[in-house]
């Protein structure tokens, strides 16, 4: 506490300077720090280094000495300290530190320089921005000539990016002339010639690159509005007196970065930045536009004149030929471009926004200025002309109504001149395509202007000539689309929209396809067209027996959006025109993927629908189920599970008559006379089978089934069919049956289905469920088809993941029956007396215990185990049961059943062959930590002990028996040996053909019957 009152104490007192010395002391350090260590610390970097005396060819070695490397850092120290005296210390002593680092740069020794240039950037980083003029100042001083320019150009940039993160708007003012004088020289100058020669460049790393355009947009991104027009004037200096591509491709390049950086200068605010665009472009356009002189044609000779020379030829022209007129202003085009690339980058970025009436103010000048440029000779310049009209356009501007017709008109004619056939090339392709977009947002978002007729049919063909290059594909729709949202109305509109649907089906590209399906929505929808629309939605239909996969796609999805947009009326009118081709294509279409979007397409229709009209359809339903082609009953089952997914619950109202027709047709008398017919024959019944059962699974799902009284008496035999049905041949058959069979288990709680059983059979009831009939004959079949589809080499994972649910439910009920026998065993001894005579027996044959079920799982997962130790889906499912088994059981009733589940978990658990599952051990370890922990340690290693015997006990005796048959029967022990020796010769082989496929082991053919249906 006494502490707590301290601190508080001394938070609560100002703050006080604490002295470390007195004042003489300090003004002795002082003086000592200035007279004495200062000079020595500039002497020692000073000094006059080996290298300083000897030619640059006569030295005797290319790498610096060591001294002078260690040097340079302690100027970063001389600066640090000085920094840290009184004022007045830096002033006097930085600019003798820095003119001797800059004299390390003019070092040969690449490492000297490299040194010199890290040591000056932290020197530059520590003094700041407001010493950056200083550093300059002495590095121009130092670096005068030849290689020293290159270094010089490298080292302002790398200083430059180094301090870019301090510097703040207007710290680089006071240097920029020098900075733009520096890197014109490099640019421009003798320094740019020295850059295209292979032998400086490969001998000073700084000559291999140039860092002035970098170096261009670091000063555009820190300038302040005072200095931006001087950031320019030399660019437009070099521009007006050069006659150089090359150098005018430079300025380009400079202007390009200087845009990049002014975007990203925090102190320059969209109005000054527009006010300097608009000025630069006001400026220099004027330049740009003919004379009136130039503009007006030679005056037509008066005939009635003589001409003035009656030669017919005219004067040899000079050798070399003549030249063209040159202008000194033919490059100032570059200038306006970077103004109208600047200006386009704030509309994109959305700097300039339609709510500010300021940006609306200053932007409302350019409009003239882009319709001036659109038509200019310089195509960069309308092109980007275009794009600033693009955003412009969308803009409330009070000129656009001034300017908007002569601006349609100039844009059609650039499209004469530019969009032709095979005029479209290199920068005029983008000149085009950026003037079908400005077009676009013309037609669709400026909505006081309208095209007239001549125009839109102008678009339209040139629309319908673009929807097939893959180069203009994009706007062509684009535009088209435009055209359609203001409902303009032509002839050419509809043959184009029917080419546009053509193209929905037969594009390749799936973009392509999307765009015409959107395109021709778009029509149906906006149009006037319910008279005609008939005929578009026979082509649509018509198209799902199209050659090629992908168009019966793209018609299947456009009928979906259909579906989605149409009006209520239309979708309930033409139901049946689109109900009876889909649901065909369910059956006659191969692939897959147009059964899914099929059946997704009729759901989307039948949820459309209202419920009359929904009935209609259900009718129709009902014809195909009661038809004798099985194709058409397998088309029924399919459609019925679609309105079974659609009406859910309210479906309940076509069981009477499903119900009934699933009944007949899942009954195996059908399909077990089907041995003898053909392979066809047989496939499409296991599939209508298939197809039923799917039915019944999912109206069992949605109407609640499993324990309806209603249904019962249609419901029995339903389900003893599908008993059948457990272990027929077809994969999906047994899946779907032995799902259905979890939707019925799932529904009666183990204990609540024997109290009811026993109920029920003290009174005289005449509805049972299938469950309650004869529950213990039932148990043992259900149980011995569970554990047949377990040992069927057909066994998928789903199928055994379903099959264990189903077993587990199965184990549940069969401990509650042990239980009740052993409880009626001891009540039939106590009222016997111990008369053993008179007891009844029980028939084990008639009955199933939970012991038998264990040993019959286990045993299935030692056949794997033995026959296919690569293939572990067995014994994973039967490693899932136990564990099942085990919770369920508990600690009292596990330790009986403990021997006979431990046996094929350790078996998996200590598996050490290189073929082992690891995955599979886990599980197996997991199963065992499971049961441990349930019965306890010392039960389960009592347990685990004797089990380990009887193991050890079982693997002596066969090895005895084997030793002893060998000498009391040699001849079978000799014919077992070869056996092995024959197995170990075929897997020999079977490595061989692994390692060498060139090399193949001839295989027997497998025959498979089991064939996968889906839609």
């Amino acid at each position: 506490m006494e502490g707590d009152e301290d601190v508080k104490a001394l938070e609560d007192k100002p703050l006080q300077i604490v002295k470390m010395c007195s004042v003489g002391l300090a003004s002795r350090i002082h003086r000592t720090i200035l007279r004495n260590i200062l000079p020595r610390l500039h002497k020692s970097i000073t000094k006059e280094a080996k290298s300083d005396t000897q030619h640059k060819k006569a030295a005797a070695s290319k790498y610096a000495e060591d001294e002078e490397i260690l040097s340079v850092p302690i100027a970063l120290a001389m600066v640090k300290l000085v920094q840290n005296l009184p004022k007045g210390a830096l002033e006097n002593n930085i600019q003798s530190i820095l003119l001797k680092v800059c004299q390390f740069l003019k070092s040969r020794s690449k490492d000297i320089r490299h040194i010199a240039r890290d040591t000056l950037i932290k020197i530059s980083v520590s003094l700041g921005p407001k010493y950056f003029h200083c550093i300059m100042k002495e590095m121009k001083s130092s670096l005068l000539k030849g290689y020293q320019l290159h270094v010089l150009c490298y080292t302002i940039h790398a200083v430059l990016k180094n301090l870019s993160p301090v510097l703040t708007v207007g710290d680089l003012d006071w240097s920029i002339s020098p900075l733009i004088q520096t890197f014109n020289e490099e640019l421009f100058g003798n320094v740019a010639d020295e850059k295209e020669v292979a032998g400086i460049v490969g001998k000073l790393m700084e000559a291999k690159t140039s860092k002035s355009y970098d170096s261009y947009e670091i000063m555009a991104k820190f300038v302040s509005h005072h200095c931006l027009t001087q950031l320019v004037k030399t660019m437009k200096q070099i521009l007006e007196s050069t006659k150089s591509h090359k150098v005018a491709a430079k300025c380009q390049e400079v202007l390009k970065r200087i845009s990049f950086g002014l975007l990203e200068n925090q102190g320059l605010t969209e109005e000054a930045l527009l006010v300097f665009i608009h000025g630069l472009a006001s400026e220099t356009l004027p330049a740009l536009q003919p004379k009136q002189s130039e503009q007006m044609d030679e005056a037509a000779p008066d005939p009635r004149l003589q001409p003035k020379s009656t030669y017919l030829l005219k004067p040899e022209p000079p050798r070399g030929g003549v030249r063209p007129k040159a202008s000194g202003k033919s490059n100032l085009h570059i200038l306006i471009n970077f103004g109208l690339q600047t200006l386009y980058m704030l509309l994109k970025r959305s700097r300039l926004v339609s709510t500010n009436i300021t940006h609306l103010q200053m932007v409302d000048p350019f409009v003239g200025i882009l319709t001036q440029c659109i038509t200019s000779k310089y195509v960069k310049i309308s092109t980007t002309s275009f794009r600033c009209l693009c955003w412009v356009l969308k803009l409330p501007l009070p000129s656009l109504k001034d300017h908007t017709k002569t601006l349609t008109n100039k844009m059609f004619i650039v499209l004469k001149n530019y969009a032709a056939a095979g005029a479209a090339k290199a920068d005029n392709f983008d000149l085009v395509v950026a003037c079908f977009k400005a077009i676009t947002v013309m037609v669709r978002d400026v909505k006081d202007h309208t095209i007239d007729a001549g125009q839109l049919q102008v678009l339209l063909s040139y629309c319908e000539e673009d929807i097939h290059d893959y180069s203009r594909q994009a706007t062509a729709f684009t535009l088209l689309k435009a055209i359609l949202t203001r409902k303009l109305n032509s002839p050419e509109i509809v043959e184009i929209i029917n080419k546009v649907s053509k193209l929905s089906i037969t594009a390749d590209s799936s973009h392509v396809r999307l765009q015409s399906r959107q395109v021709v929505m778009q029509y149906l929808l906006d149009y006037p067209v319910r008279k005609k629309i008939k005929r578009h939605l026979d082509f649509f239909v018509s198209q799902l027996g199209y050659e090629f996969e992908t168009g019966r796609e793209s018609a299947l999805e456009m009928m979906a959006s259909m579906f989605s947009n149409f009006p209520q009326g239309m979708i309930d009118e033409y139901a049946g025109f689109f109900f009876v081709p889909m649901s065909a294509r369910l059956i006659n279409d191969e692939s897959v993927k147009c059964r899914k979007l099929t059946a997704l397409a009729i759901k989307s229709l039948l949820q459309k629908v209202d419920g009359n009209k929904r009935d209609e359809l259900f009718s129709i339903l009902l014809a195909w189920l009661h038809d004798s082609k099985v194709s058409h009953k397998r088309l029924g089952a399919q459609i019925a599970g679609l309105f079974v997914e659609v009406e859910s619950g309210k479906f309940e109202h076509h069981l009477a008559d499903i119900l009934p027709i699933i009944h007949q047709q899942i009954e195996p008398c059908l399909h077990n006379d089907l041995a003898n017919e053909e392979e066809s024959v047989e496939r499409e019944h296991d599939i209508l089978l298939f197809n039923m059962l799917t039915l019944l699974c999912k109206v069992m799902r949605e109407c609640q089934l499993t324990r309806n009284d209603q249904y019962i008496e249609l419901m029995n035999p339903i389900w003893e069919s599908i008993e059948q049905h457990i272990v027929h041949p077809h994969l999906w058959v047994r899946l779907v049956s032995s799902q259905l069979f979890g939707l019925l288990f799932s529904s009666w709680e183990p204990n609540k289905l024997l109290i009811q059983n026993s109920s029920r059979s003290r009174k005289t009831i005449v509805k049972q469920s299938y469950l309650e009939i004869n529950v213990h004959e039932k148990l043992k079949k259900l149980s011995a088809d569970f554990c047949e589809q377990i040992h069927s080499p057909l066994l998928s994972q789903e199928l055994g993941d379903q099959a264990i649910k189903n077993l587990v439910y199965l184990s549940k009920v069969i401990k509650l029956t042990d239980q009740e026998s052993q409880e009626l065993a001891r009540d039939t001894q106590t009222q016997c007396n111990g008369d053993l005579e008179h007891v009844p027996k029980i028939d084990k044959f008639k009955t199933i215990n939970l012991r038998w079920l264990i040993k019959r799982m286990c045993r299935e997962a030692a056949l794997e185990a033995s026959q296919n130790q690569n293939v572990t889906i067995k014994r994973s499912c039967v490693t899932k049961w136990l564990a099942a088994v085990a919770v369920d059981l508990g600690p009292n009733l596990l330790p009986q059943y403990l021997s006979c589940m431990l046996p094929p978990l350790l078996r998996t658990a200590n598996d050490i062959s290189p073929s082992a599952d690891e995955s599979l051990k886990l599980l197996a370890q997991e199963a065992l930590d499971l049961t441990k922990s349930i019965v306890g340690i010392e039960i389960f290693t009592e347990i685990y002990a004797i089990v380990h015997k009887n193991v050890s006990d079982k693997k002596e005796r066969k090895k005895r028996s084997k030793a002893m048959e060998a000498v009391s029967n040699p001849e079978i022990a000799a014919r077992k040996k070869m056996k092995k020796n024959l197995g170990k010769k075929e897997a020999k082989k079977r490595k061989v053909t692994e390692y060498r496929p060139s090399k193949k082991a001839q295989k027997e053919k497998v025959s498979g019957f089991c064939y996968c249906v889906s839609f």
